[in-house]
Formats: structure tokens, C-alpha cells, sequence
């Protein structure tokens, strides 16, 4: 990529070193001295320096080049003035793009229906490489949308590209909790690419979203640095010397989260995988219960079997919690492992682009002793002159070009750096509340599921089940209220005012119908009340995640 600034390298005279001296600037005395001094030093006014010169840290954690007769390849953050010559895109921003999710389809076979999704979409935008500023149910298939991923990943290194995000959820497929969850998620990744000025300029963004369903492919072809092995033996060299001090750090940092976040879902499947496990042991303890035969228990056989059904229920909950737990926190870290690798590797490419400016200035430097030695010799072939001043022009061109290549991409990554952990914060703060908020909701309706059985244990005993503790029987089963109501909760103390909605949500489960089979409805029910999640979905949730 070629810099936004002109700049012609052979504008000065000085540059060649085969051009004839000035007579009136330079005496012949002084030009003999300066020739011989040029001999002996390793940089002169001919390229930019290959070396890099003492350096000392800003206070803004810049690092300043003390060189002054030659062209600086700092990297640290730009300052204002700079940023407009560097990146121009956001100076002149005056391109916007729009785009609203409206849906999302599932069709084909069942691996298709998981992993292949097709989005729908509309488009507003004043783009010019859009043939009209508005679309309506535009639809792109997910592998259009990976196809499209890569193409801007190797074609804008500048910047760091969103990860395409998970395809399903841990909710299962066919259920509403699923179809809002990932079409809130392409709706964040488009807003994500969006305000990208450097992708809006892109003209594959044009060409992606007016293709015709199915028939996607990058129009432009793009080159990455390294791939494969070549890539990954790279990786194992020592990063080069990074002279700006945020993203020599914001490596680390990024590829730090990435593994913490892995060990954290590793743990979560595991105790996921151990929820189901218990959720089907209890399951198999109440149905035990349930299934004592009346003769055994004369006395107390409807208490026995109303207990089994509720620890039944009790497994199921904690069975759609293990659910919950893997849609809810698991998947939101999936997401952020997969942004934070493509953030490593673009900070990795830029790696490689220092190493490629490192030899190009070796290269320059070598090209430059060369043309020397050829000017201080007397019988010179006119061929190989001009042969040694072409190399050398070309040496100064790449490295000019490396230079500002790598200027451009440090300046706009320390912009991206402050965007991505915005991001990456309030996502990270969102899955976590979410996993919380539904957590405490299924555990207050577990709780509340065994306080409809207090009144039936209590009663097994004539003492009110409290004659281990020493105490007589003080209530009846109609002086017990359940804790969780509209007034607060009597476990913690919690007397805050809640609606009338809360209260039915967690005294009203989607397990009544279990409980109350084959006996008289509980008076604390109502069957019109609307529950959070109804009894098709939480069968759904059942079905899912077997492991």
C-alpha cells in the first residue's frame, strides 16, 4: 500500500550519488574531504537511515527519533497535525452506512440449518460505489459473510476487522431466545463495521451486499503477509523492536484475554456437563419417590409422591440453568475469543511489516555502499552505473513505501485499540449480567418449587417437622407464605418494591402443569399468567446440550 502523501524520492540532486558536484557551493578542496567522510560513515543524505539512533520515550510513551537529516520511522502515536496526512479517511468521514438486521432464516438440512443461516437485512447509505442508496431484504448466507471477512482481513491491515460472530447458540436452533440472540449479534457486528471509515472505502462492501444470494465471491485479490508454514515459523522469532509503547503492550494484553477466556469456557462446559448429570440424577431420585407404592407408606402417600414430583422438578431446572449457563456466559466468550485472535494476528502482520522495513533498509544501505565504491572508482562501465542507480532508486522507493505503510498502521491501530476495548468491555459486562439476572431467576423459582412441599413435610410430623430442634409446632400450613413476593425477599431481608409481573414469573413456573397432574390445582396458581419462558421453549432448552 502506497502512502497518502505524494512524494517523489528523486526530487533531490543529492539523492544520486553519480551526480556532478555544484562548483560554487562546494570547493574542490572540501569536496575531496566530504567524499572521503561519506566513505567512512554507514549513513549519508542519500537514503533514510537504516539504523536507529539513540531513542528516548516521550512522556505521552512515544518514542522520538533524534536524527534530523534524514526521514523518521517513528511509530508511535501521531500527533494531531499528522493524523489528517496519515489517514485521511477519517479526516473527510463524510460517508455513512446503515444497516438494520431484520431477520434470520434457517433452511436445508440440519447441519445447514446450524452452521449456515442466512441474515436479512436493509441497507441505507450515500457510498458512491453503491448502485442506489437504499436495499431492502438484502439476505447473505454466513458463508458469504466468512467470505467477506477474509477478504477485508488480508486487504486492510490498518485496522482490526470484527470476528463473524457464532452462528447458533447454546439455546438450540428453532427457538425464539436463539433467532433474537444471533440477530442482535450481526446487528452489533455491522454497527462494528460501520464505523470503520478505512472498510466503508472498501469497495467490496458494495459488491458483498449487491450480489445476488449464494453468489458472493471477493472481487479484488488480496495477499497475505505470511500463511501457513511460513507463518507459523515467523511466529516463533523474536518480535522486532516496537517503538510505540501502547501497541508493543496491547499484544500481550489481547493475546492474555484470549487464553483466559479459553481456560474460563473449558471449566464452564465442564461444570455444564456435571449440571446435567446431577439434573438426571435428581430427575431419577424423584421419580423414586413418586412411584412408592401406597401400601408402604399408608400414611403419608400423597406427601411422597407430591415430593418426588417437585425433586423431578428441581432436576429439570437445574437442567435448563446448565442451558441457560452455556447460552448466556459461554457463548459471549466464544465471540471474544475469536475477535481477540483476529487482533493478535493483525498486530502479528504488523510485526512482519517491521521486519520487512528492517530489511529494506539494509537493503537501501547495501545499494548505497555499492553505488560508492562504483563513484570512487576512475573507469566505470556506463552499464553498470546506471544499473546501480536504478537498484538504488528502487531500494529508496520500497523503503519509503514500508515506512509509511507502517506509520499509516501504527497511527490507525492506536485509535482501533481504544474502540476494541470499549467493545470488548461492555460485551464482556453484558454476558456476565445476562448469566447472572437468568441464574437468579431459575434459582428463586427452584426455591419456590420446594416451598409448595414445606407444608406437606411439616405435616408428616405432628410436631410440625420441628421436634429435632427442640421446638413445638407453631404453624399451620395456611400461616406459610412463600418468600418471593412483591414485597421482597424474606430470606435476605430484601423488603425493595417489585411488580406484580416479577412475583408471577417466579411463583409460576413452566413445571405447574408436572406438579399439579392428577390433583386438585395449588390456589397460588393461575394459569393465565404469562410466563418468562413457556413450556415449549423449556422443552426445547431440555433437549439441548446433551454433551
Amino acid at each position: 500500500m502506497t502512502s497518502a502523501i505524494p512524494y517523489d524520492p528523486y526530487d533531490d540532486i543529492d539523492n544520486n550519488p553519480f551526480s556532478e558536484p555544484q562548483p560554487t557551493s562546494v570547493a574542490p578542496e572540501a569536496e575531496s574531504a566530504v567524499a572521503t567522510e561519506a566513505q567512512d560513515v554507514h549513513e549519508g543524505p542519500l537514503t533514510q537511515p537504516s539504523e536507529q539512533p539513540d531513542l528516548q520515550p516521550s512522556q505521552e510513551g512515544h518514542v522520538a527519533n533524534q536524527n534530523s537529516n534524514s526521514t523518521t520511522t517513528d511509530q508511535a502515536g501521531p500527533q494531531s497535525e499528522q493524523d489528517d496526512s496519515l489517514l485521511p479517511e477519517r479526516k473527510l468521514n463524510k460517508y455513512k452506512l446503515v444497516v438494520k438486521v431484520t431477520g434470520l432464516e434457517r433452511a436445508g438440512s440440519v447441519t445447514n440449518k446450524k452452521e449456515n443461516p442466512t441474515i436479512i437485512f436493509d441497507v441505507s447509505t450515500n457510498l458512491p460505489t453503491f448502485r442506489k442508496p437504499q436495499h431492502r431484504n438484502l439476505r447473505k448466507t454466513l458463508d458469504e459473510f466468512q467470505n467477506l471477512f477474509k477478504f477485508l482481513n488480508g486487504a486492510i491491515p490498518e485496522t482490526f476487522i470484527p470476528a463473524i460472530p457464532p452462528p447458533r447458540t447454546s439455546y438450540g436452533i428453532s427457538n425464539q431466545e436463539d433467532y433474537q440472540r444471533t440477530v442482535s449479534n450481526f446487528q452489533m457486528w455491522f454497527d462494528r463495521l460501520c464505523a470503520d471509515p478505512l472498510i466503508l472505502r472498501n469497495e467490496e462492501i458494495a459488491f458483498f451486499m449487491e450480489s445476488d444470494l449464494n453468489t458472493y465471491t471477493p472481487v479484488g485479490k488480496v495477499k497475505l503477509p505470511a500463511a501457513g508454514l511460513k507463518r507459523k515459523t515467523l511466529k516463533q522469532l523474536a518480535p522486532p523492536y516496537d517503538e510505540c509503547i501502547e501497541l508493543a503492550e496491547f499484544r500481550p494484553l489481547v493475546k492474555s484475554i484470549h487464553h483466559q477466556c479459553q481456560e474460563i469456557q473449558l471449566k464452564l462446559f465442564k461444570l455444564c456437563k456435571l449440571k446435567k448429570t446431577l439434573s438426571a440424577d435428581e430427575n431419577g431420585v424423584g421419580k423414586g419417590f413418586a412411584e412408592i407404592p401406597i401400601d408402604v407408606a399408608q400414611k403419608h402417600g400423597k406427601m411422597y409422591k407430591r415430593f418426588g414430583k417437585t425433586l423431578t422438578a428441581v432436576g429439570d431446572i437445574d437442567s435448563v440453568i446448565a442451558t441457560l449457563d452455556m447460552a448466556t456466559l459461554h457463548d459471549g466468550l466464544e465471540w471474544i475469543v475469536q475477535d481477540t485472535y483476529v487482533v493478535k494476528e493483525a498486530m502479528t502482520n504488523r510485526h512482519f511489516l517491521m521486519r520487512d522495513l528492517l530489511q529494506a533498509q539494509q537493503n537501501s544501505k547495501f545499494r548505497q555502499e555499492q553505488a560508492r565504491k562504483l563513484r570512487a572508482k576512475r573507469d566505470v562501465s556506463p552499464l553498470k552505473v546506471d544499473e546501480a542507480i536504478r537498484q538504488l532508486k528502487y531500494a529508496t522507493t520500497v523503503e519509503h513505501e514500508l515506512t509509511m505503510k507502517l506509520k499509516r498502521t501504527t497511527a490507525n491501530m492506536l485509535l482501533e485499540k481504544q474502540r476494541w476495548l470499549d467493545w470488548y468491555s461492555a460485551f464482556l459486562s453484558t454476558s456476565v449480567k445476562e448469566y447472572t439476572l437468568r441464574k437468579i431467576e431459575y434459582e428463586r423459582k427452584k426455591l419456590s418449587l420446594l416451598e409448595r412441599i414445606r407444608a406437606d413435610v411439616r405435616s408428616a410430623d405432628e410436631n410440625g417437622g420441628l421436634s429435632r430442634l427442640g421446638r413445638s409446632r407453631s404453624t399451620t400450613s395456611s400461616d406459610l407464605h412463600p418468600s418471593q413476593t412483591a414485597h421482597g425477599d424474606s430470606w435476605a431481608g430484601d423488603a425493595r418494591r417489585r411488580s406484580q409481573a416479577f412475583e408471577s414469573d417466579v411463583l409460576h413456573t413452566e413445571f405447574d402443569d408436572a406438579l399439579c397432574r392428577d390433583e386438585a390445582p395449588a390456589s397460588t396458581l393461575n394459569p393465565e399468567d404469562q410466563h418468562a419462558l413457556d413450556a415449549r421453549n423449556a422443552a426445547t432448552l431440555l433437549g439441548q446440550s446433551t454433551f
